[in-house]
């Protein structure tokens, strides 16, 4: 399952959703490294791995967002 992002609708904010998108590098890394962290202890596992999964619904539905308007802006500019 996504995070369903709003649509973006010029330049400007695709600039922002990319810019969005660098910064969850970071925090999906500081995730992954807690995931490996937790892996002796259960509770602390299940959290990380919820947290995760949280940080890696939002990121897709940025990646997401991003394509449809690559795609859409796209096939204006060759229709």
């Amino acid at each position: 399952m996504r995070d369903t992002q709003p649509p973006i609708t010029n330049d400007q904010e695709l600039a922002g959703y990319k810019a969005g998108l660098e910064r969850f590098k970071t925090i999906v890394a500081a995730r992954e490294a807690a995931l490996f962290a937790s892996q002796h202890d259960p509770q602390r596992l299940e959290e990380a791995r919820q947290e995760l999964y949280r940080v890696y619904r939002k990121r897709q539905g940025i990646l997401d967002a991003i394509a449809v308007y690559e795609q859409q802006h796209h096939v204006q500019h060759t229709a």
